[in-house]
């Protein structure tokens, strides 16, 4: 055996220990796949050159050559605008791209072959007279023959004087047919047949031929959807109702009024016959400037800024007089950023007493105090709408009634307010109260005054209904109104009206209801009779 088997070596590894050996010697025939001094270290070391260059190929990244480029087309690849919407080629319909001006000058150039066009007056097109000569009368000029006038056709088919109507009588709609039949025993108006009594009202006809949707408006209507219904109704309001879908109306007291509620346009003007003050507007500007002033401020100073601002100007008051020229006191708010509108802020200035107009100087304390935003402004006088010359607080009661007036016997020019014709000054009268001396009577009741009724048109007020009246007057009154009375009912109805009255007077009210009491219990007695 040779000297290589003699080493422990038995064989192949995978059949180790299922078959027994008989002899320990044996080996397998050929070259054994592992020795037994066999390292792995030793085996590296024959790592060759060109497996090492394959590894770094291998490992590193190339990128691959760039492929040929594709022959040009002809025309682009048409683009997939199946759904392309609105992005298709009405896109570019809609919005055209928009020219430039060389484009547009290029344009207008080509487009202007005419004289014509630089000629063209306002309000017409570019050229309206394409491809005539110049100077050639459009307006006045008429190709082809002319042919005769026959007349307008507006007197054609509306002719002043109308046609005679040529249609026989045969033709003509509702007309009844003469067989000549016996006069005396064929009545033309009588109708033949059984009648029924199905239309009592003999309407029927008029009511064939008639659309009631024309008389109930209701002709236009059409049958729709019950959700378009109903969008109709809540945002589509019907001709003279009010759009009110949730009914807010409802929920709001009486009298309210939706809307945002904004100031007249210059309702002083309108009311007062005087010229308005005009430094009241300049001086709502000034206030306006002064506002902004200190909104700025208050974003870029802190509330401790106006201390030190003060100190700083005092530094500059050599005298402690507490007052500075405005240029110095201009010229340090220049340094820190303080820019205004002096001939806005100098009449504030003034109002207050901080500005002397003689000598230009500002009191600068005064002058920290209005910009400090942290601080209220110092008060404002009153500044009047109008001058005092046409301020008068007097009304035309107070001088009527004051104490030490002397009546006025002249009879006043339209309606009287408060006074009566009878007595010098307004009383209460008997039995009443002074509620009633304000409202009752016609003279001081504003609805009177301005819907006048026709009592007050007349002049008759309250008393003339209640005063003492003679039977004759109260006769001759109501007989005018569209009464009839006899001799007999009126002596009656005048006797049942003196029991209303302790001394037995009369007057028209009493006497209206006595009347109406009189008609009630005689039509009582008939409807009882019959």
């Amino acid at each position: 055996m040779p000297v290589d088997c003699q080493r422990s070596t038995s064989g192949g590894k995978g059949n180790f220990g299922m078959f027994i050996e008989r002899d320990k010697k044996v080996c397998a025939a050929g070259l054994p796949t592992a020795q037994p001094d066999d390292k792995v270290s030793d085996s590296l070391e024959h790592y060759l050159l060109k497996d090492e260059v394959d590894a770094l190929i291998h490992d590193s990244i190339i990128p691959p050559e760039p492929p040929r480029p594709l022959p040009p087309l002809r025309k682009p690849i048409p683009l997939d605008k199946r759904f392309g919407g609105p992005f298709c080629d009405v896109a570019q319909l809609i919005n055209p791209p928009i020219k430039t001006k060389f484009r547009t000058l290029v344009d207008d150039f080509k487009e202007t072959a005419y004289k014509s066009y630089w000629k063209r007056p306002l309000g017409q097109v570019q050229d309206p007279a394409p491809m005539l000569p110049e100077g050639f009368d459009k307006l006045g000029t008429t190709f082809g023959k002319k042919t005769p006038f026959h007349g307008r056709l507006y007197d054609i088919v509306m002719p002043k004087e109308p046609y005679p109507d040529k249609t026989p009588e045969s033709k003509k709609a509702g007309v009844q047919f003469k067989y000549n039949y016996c006069e005396p025993a064929f009545n033309s108006d009588l109708t033949y047949g059984h009648r029924n009594y199905l239309d009592k009202r003999g309407t029927y006809a008029r009511c064939c031929v008639t659309d009631d949707r024309v008389k109930l408006g209701t002709a236009t209507r059409t049958i729709i959807n019950t959700v378009q219904a109903n969008f109709q109704d809540a945002n589509q309001p019907r001709m003279g109702t009010v759009l009110a879908p949730n009914d807010n109306i409802q929920n709001v007291p009486k009298g309210y009024s939706f809307g945002i509620l904004k100031p007249p346009d210059n309702l002083p003007e309108c009311l007062t016959f005087c010229e308005l003050n005009p430094g009241r507007e300049f001086f709502k500007k000034c206030l306006k400037h002064l506002n902004s002033l200190r909104k700025c401020l208050s974003k870029r100073f802190l509330p401790t800024f106006f201390r030190t601002f003060y100190l700083n100007l005092r530094y500059f008051d050599k005298e402690n007089s507490g007052w500075l020229p405005k240029n110095i006191v201009y010229d340090y708010c220049g340094t820190k950023l303080i820019r205004f509108d002096p001939s806005l802020i100098e009449p504030l200035l003034d109002m207050w007493n901080a500005f002397d107009g003689s000598t230009s100087r500002i009191e600068y304390k005064t002058f920290v105090h209005v910009l400090n935003y942290r601080e209220p402004s110092p008060e404002m006088p009153k500044i009047p709408d109008v001058p005092a010359d046409c301020l008068d607080f007097r009304t035309t009661y107070t001088e009527m009634v004051k104490p030490g007036q002397p009546p006025d016997l002249s009879r006043m020019a339209g309606l009287p307010s408060g006074r009566y014709f009878d007595m010098d000054y307004p009383i209460t009268p008997e039995r009443c109260c002074r509620a009633v001396r304000a409202c009752l009577p016609h003279e001081s009741d504003m609805k009177s005054c301005l819907c006048p009724s026709v009592l007050t048109l007349l002049h008759v007020n309250h008393r003339d209904m209640y005063a003492k009246r003679e039977p004759d007057v109260v006769r001759r009154v109501f007989e005018a109104a569209g009464e009839k009375f006899s001799d007999e009912s009126f002596n009656a109805i005048w006797e049942e009206a003196k029991k209303h009255h302790s001394q037995g007077w009369v007057c028209f009210e009493t006497f209206r209801r006595t009347l109406e009491a009189h008609s009630n219990t005689e039509d009582t007695k008939k409807n009882e009779s019959s």
